[in-house]
């Protein structure tokens, strides 16, 4: 259904898409500017890519409790209150979070304070002073968001499946993280060649670069980074992962991530087309930041283990059929639909420039050429059985009655 509704949405007459305008820094910074004079407002989002080298063991969580602290903490010249009262009385918006191939931040100002949003973007991101007297508690805060307490047991079983098996964050890990650590972190993994930067609206090229070299050219790489390339050492993954929540229904979830080798016409294809799979229920799938996850609620009459079988027994199938050219054409179409609405949603261009600024975009031309086996080869890799990871919540004494897969998760 969401298919056809989106390809009828490709009957409509919408605007164009602004024209992205890439340009470098001396430093490294890659930006690309979307220039689009409709409305009076700039938006600003900087992606900083992470990897698990980032996180020496023992530390896992060190990336979520460094963006805690940026939240928490002041800068060069201003305390944390300071600065928020700084973006309060000039109506600039700017946030954080942590994505899940990195860390991000994001402004939104009016075209004539873009100037000043793009000041404090830098001073918030270089400039930033660690306040020591709130890492125990952010560390505190940030376990609980971690475990997702307080959350249903379906959410806290995919934040679980969501993190790499041994770098799932822990209480003893992150209470083990200094101001050191997070000194060491920031120097280690702060580097504009790292970063990218979107702009989208109301300035011209010229004025994004002078804007963007005026605030962010003096962002200097370490000479010698530390870390950069040193594999983790191999963790046995927790299979399946077990949420304990006595009084409930059993809920069963298998995740898998995307395989490094799928193109982003074969995902963006696949976010289309699997989730409404008539092949696949009772079993539910969506596609997420962080993967392919297949939910399913069993009856209370049907045993653990043999509920699991189900759910793996949905996604073989729906593996072993793959897909027709008929249903190709229709998500290509339904993809075009959506790409065209992008230039009705600023946000949706920034994610769309963001994508295809790192590789991980696709374009008409490319989505044009893919093949129906490329598409299928693409679905057979991703649920191939040793990519995933499974779980499940529920009463502890059904917990128990589900035994380790045979297959190792690579």
């Amino acid at each position: 259904m969401r298919v056809l509704l989106l390809t009828l949405l490709a009957t409509l007459t919408l605007g164009a898409q602004p024209k992205v305008q890439p340009f470098v820094l001396p430093n490294g910074l890659r930006v690309f500017h979307l220039e689009d004079h409709e409305h009076p407002l700039v938006r600003a989002r900087l992606q900083l890519d992470l990897a698990p080298a980032d996180t020496p063991a023992g530390r896992e969580g060190l990336s979520a409790l460094a963006l805690r602290m940026f939240q928490e903490s002041g800068s060069g010249v201003a305390k944390a209150d300071d600065f928020d009262l700084l973006l309060d009385g000039s109506g600039i918006q700017l946030t954080r979070e942590a994505t899940p191939s990195g860390l991000a931040w994001q402004v939104v100002a009016r075209s004539r304070d873009q100037d000043r949003a793009l000041g404090l973007l830098a001073e918030n991101l270089l400039q930033t002073v660690f306040d020591p007297a709130t890492l125990r508690r952010q560390a505190a805060a940030c376990w609980r968001d971690q475990e997702g307490l307080g959350a249903s047991p379906q959410v806290r079983l995919r934040r679980a499946l969501a993190v790499t098996p041994g770098a799932r964050p822990t209480q003893a890990s992150l209470s083990a993280i200094t101001l050191q650590d997070l000194i060491a972190f920031r120097s280690r993994v702060f580097r504009p060649d790292r970063a990218v930067l979107v702009l989208h609206g109301d300035l011209g090229l010229e004025q994004a670069k002078r804007l963007v070299l005026l605030n962010l050219g003096s962002w200097a790489s370490p000479v010698r980074p530390v870390g950069d390339g040193d594999p983790r050492p191999p963790t046995a993954p927790e299979d399946p992962v077990r949420i304990p929540s006595p009084g409930l229904g059993l809920t069963l979830q298998a995740m898998a991530p995307p395989p490094p080798d799928l193109t982003p016409e074969v995902l963006a294809l696949l976010d289309l087309l699997v989730p409404g799979d008539p092949l696949l229920p009772p079993v539910r799938v969506t596609l997420e930041g962080y993967g392919l996850v297949a939910t399913l609620e069993p009856g209370p009459d049907t045993p653990a283990p043999q509920a699991m079988a189900a759910l793996q027994a949905r996604l073989a199938a729906l593996s072993q059929r793959g897909y027709t050219q008929l249903e190709l054409e229709r998500a290509r179409g339904a993809w075009l639909a959506r790409r065209s609405l992008d230039s009705l949603h600023p946000e949706a261009l920034l994610a769309s420039a963001l994508a295809e600024a790192r590789g991980r975009g696709a374009t008409p031309g490319s989505m044009k050429a893919l093949s129906l086996e490329a598409l299928n080869a693409g679905l057979r890799s991703w649920l191939a059985p040793d990519r995933f990871r499974t779980g499940a919540a529920g009463p502890p004494e059904v917990l128990a009655q589900l035994a380790p897969l045979q297959t190792p998760v690579k």
